[in-house]
C-alpha cells in the first residue's frame, strides 16, 4: 500500500490530508495552493465537479458562541449526557477550542447535578411527609364517612 499514493500534505501543520480535501483534517488551513504527492486519480463518487469533496461552512468555520450555547443547554437538559460528552471533547480532541467548550459542557454538567440533586432530596421530603400523614388522612375520612368507605 502506497502511503503517499493520492496524498496532499498539509503545508502548515504537516498532516496527511486525502487529494480531495480542500482544508487540512487537522488544523483546518486550506489546501488549495498545494499540489498532491502524487497525479490526482478520477473524482470519487460523491464529490463535486471538480474532484473535492463538500464540506458544509458551519464545519469549517466553527461558531464558538452557538458551540456554548449548545453545551449549556446540553448540560442543563441533560447533565448526565452532558459530563461524558463534554469529557469526550476534552479528552479526545486536538482542537483548543473544543477542549474548552467540553470544559464548558462538565462545568454546567456539575452544576446542573447539583440542582437535580438538590430538587430530588426536597422532592423526596415532601413526598416522605405525605405519605406519612397518609394514613391520618384514611382514618379521618373512614371516621366520617361512617366507619367504612363502603357507605353502606
Amino acid at each position: 500500500m502506497a502511503a503517499s499514493s493520492g496524498r496532499i500534505v498539509c503545508p502548515r501543520c504537516g498532516a496527511n490530508n486525502f487529494d480531495t480535501a480542500s482544508f487540512c483534517w487537522k488544523c483546518q488551513s486550506p489546501l488549495s495552493g498545494t499540489a498532491p504527492i502524487v497525479g490526482n486519480p478520477p473524482p470519487r463518487a460523491g464529490t463535486s465537479e471538480a474532484g473535492r469533496a463538500y464540506v458544509p461552512p458551519t464545519v469549517l468555520a466553527g461558531d464558538e458562541g452557538m458551540a456554548k450555547r449548545a453545551a449549556l443547554w446540553l448540560a442543563i437538559t441533560l447533565p448526565y449526557v452532558g459530563l461524558p460528552i463534554g469529557w469526550a471533547f476534552m479528552m479526545m480532541s486536538d482542537n483548543r477550542q473544543r477542549q474548552q467548550i467540553g470544559r464548558f459542557c462538565v462545568l454546567w454538567s456539575c452544576v446542573a447535578m447539583v440542582f437535580h440533586l438538590l430538587l430530588l432530596f426536597v422532592g423526596l421530603q415532601s413526598l416522605t411527609s405525605m405519605l406519612s400523614s397518609l394514613p391520618s388522612l384514611i382514618h379521618s375520612l373512614q371516621g366520617a364517612n361512617g366507619g367504612g368507605l363502603g357507605g353502606n
